[in-house]
């Protein structure tokens, strides 16, 4: 599905357009193969790029062909069916803005429904504004794996522990490796517009990017450290079943040698021996 939307400075509500013209962003979702070359040729794109933002695996970067910059990125969505992050490619052309989803999401919904002002006329600012909205998706999720970790962790006893309890910490571990896959790259991603070679950049489009920057490094360095949590109340817990486990063998020892005692005895009475 294709939308064009339209807005300015003065105007900041979006409008939708039947056709697009300068200063337009043209958002495209679950695209299908004939509206993937209507963009190609409207837009003068390179098709094998478009489709790469059809990838479910596909990795943040950015690149340079004719003329257009193709960025790239993956945002948070837990509620994926195969993986917990989605690709999303966004273009930035001479005269227009274009992001191309793989499937409907609310990743963009703030802006698209006018919660959250935006001047498609000013192609960077919204381009940037994109890419916010992008490192909120990580943010608002790791509140809340925060909050999981804790609860899982209260919710554990030194004495009875369930499994179910580790399956959700691998569960949410496969999830925060994820994250750390996605986000690396995008950290390169973002150094890359810093330079300048991609897209023009003003000093208060260069604070933006810096910020963005500055919030991936920390959602990375988070992550690693929620994965650290985790790998530690594992190993931690793993230690004491192991202990419980070593008590309870002993006491079932300890009862078989008790247990035996009397077969010992009816043995003995049971030989051919001579006893006191």
């Amino acid at each position: 599905m294709i939308d064009i939307f339209h807005s300015t400075n003065a105007a900041t509500d979006l409008k939708q357009l039947e056709k697009a013209k300068t200063g337009s962003w043209v958002h495209v979702v679950e695209p299908s193969e004939q509206e993937l070359f209507i963009l190609c040729n409207d837009y003068d794109l390179e098709l094998d790029l478009l489709k790469d933002a059809t990838d479910i695996y596909e990795t943040p970067r950015v690149e340079r062909d004719g003329g257009n910059t193709y960025v790239f990125a993956r945002y948070c969505y837990p509620k994926g069916v195969d993986i917990a992050t989605e690709p999303i490619l966004i273009v930035y052309t001479k005269n227009n803005l274009i992001t191309i989803q793989r499937r409907r999401t609310p990743i963009l919904d703030r802006i698209i429904s006018g919660s959250e002002p935006v001047a498609t006329t000013q192609k960077t600012k919204t381009f940037l504004q994109i890419l916010s909205a992008i490192n909120s998706s990580y943010e608002r999720h790791m509140y809340s794996v925060n909050k999981h970790i804790i609860g899982l962790r209260g919710k554990l006893s030194k004495t009875d522990i369930k499994n179910e309890y580790f399956i959700e910490f691998i569960d949410i571990e496969e999830n925060l490796n994820e994250y750390l896959t996605a986000l690396q790259p995008q950290s390169a991603m973002y150094k890359s517009l810093l330079n300048g070679r991609f897209l023009p950049l003003y000093e208060a489009d260069k604070d933006l990017v810096e910020d963005l920057l500055l919030t991936t490094t920390e959602l990375i360095d988070l992550i690693k450290s929620r994965i650290k949590t985790i790998s530690n109340i594992r190993d931690a817990y793993s230690t004491i079943m192991a202990n419980n486990l070593n008590r309870i063998f002993k006491r079932l020892t300890s009862i078989g040698i008790f247990l035996t005692i009397p077969t010992i005895i009816a043995s003995l009475y049971g030989m051919n021996v001579r006893l006191p």
